[in-house]
């Protein structure tokens, strides 16, 4: 893969306003003359929220595995026990992928918005996929397992002029969390009593790799946003200097 800073543009920590030697040198656009504007914080505010929220209903499926199991296995032995347990973890498994979905949703297009200012902004910056992997990227098999990854690596990057290390922890516990909860979900569809006492690890499992997950996420649309930001500041002194 091409180095996302090729010979002859500037360094990553530079901007391309305060750089106006290099403007119109072969190979290196002109930065455009109007200042870019970030996208909304609210954007972001609501995928971090959501991501919250995904991570909040894991946690709260998790509290329930336990009961779940325990009243299954009576009902196998021909018990009568209450449903109420049995009906909340449904109940929360429903909110749970609805939430995901608004999750996803919201996300990928606060995704698309940074891809298209750090284009913008910097468009000598080489990204490993093209903007329609922002979206399929999520969804088509196999490739969804690194490809958002990269999606994301290199918006920050060209939004921050530099390369930062950081984004693996965030894609692994996403990736643990998201295998983890299907795994429970399929479990719950076994007829097997002797498989179910593996849900309440599962659903630990996925708990906590999503909480991990949803913190390392708004700590990367902060620096996004915060970068988007500063970029827009700088053109704008630039402009008026």
């Amino acid at each position: 893969m091409s180095s996302p800073h090729p010979t002859g543009a500037p360094s990553p920590h530079s901007f391309p306003a305060a750089a106006p030697v290099l403007a119109g040198h072969a190979g290196v656009p002109r930065t455009p003359a109007a200042s870019p504007r970030p996208v909304p914080r609210g954007l972001g505010v609501a995928s971090v929220a959501l991501a919250a929220a995904v991570a909040g209903g894991a946690v709260v499926q998790a509290a329930l595995a336990v009961p779940v199991v325990s009243t299954l296995h009576e009902l196998v032995r021909g018990r009568s026990v209450s449903m109420a347990v049995l009906a909340a973890y449904d109940t929360v498994a429903l909110l749970f992928w609805v939430v995901q979905l608004a999750a996803g949703i919201v996300t990928v297009v606060w995704l698309w918005r940074s891809r298209r200012f750090a284009e913008t902004v910097t468009p000598w910056w080489s990204h490993a996929r093209s903007r329609v992997w922002v979206w399929l990227g999520w969804i088509v098999p196999v490739v969804s397992l690194w490809f958002p990854l990269q999606v994301v690596r290199d918006v920050r990057a060209a939004t921050l002029r530099a390369e930062r290390p950081g984004l693996g922890g965030w894609w692994a516990a996403w990736l643990v969390g998201g295998f983890a909860a299907n795994a429970g979900g399929r479990l719950m569809r076994s007829d097997s009593p002797d498989v179910w006492s593996a849900l309440p690890v599962l659903d630990a499992v996925a708990a906590v790799a999503l909480v991990v997950a949803a913190v390392l996420w708004a700590r990367v649309v902060r620096e996004v946003g915060d970068g988007q930001r500063a970029v827009v500041a700088s053109a704008t002194a630039t402009g008026s200097g």
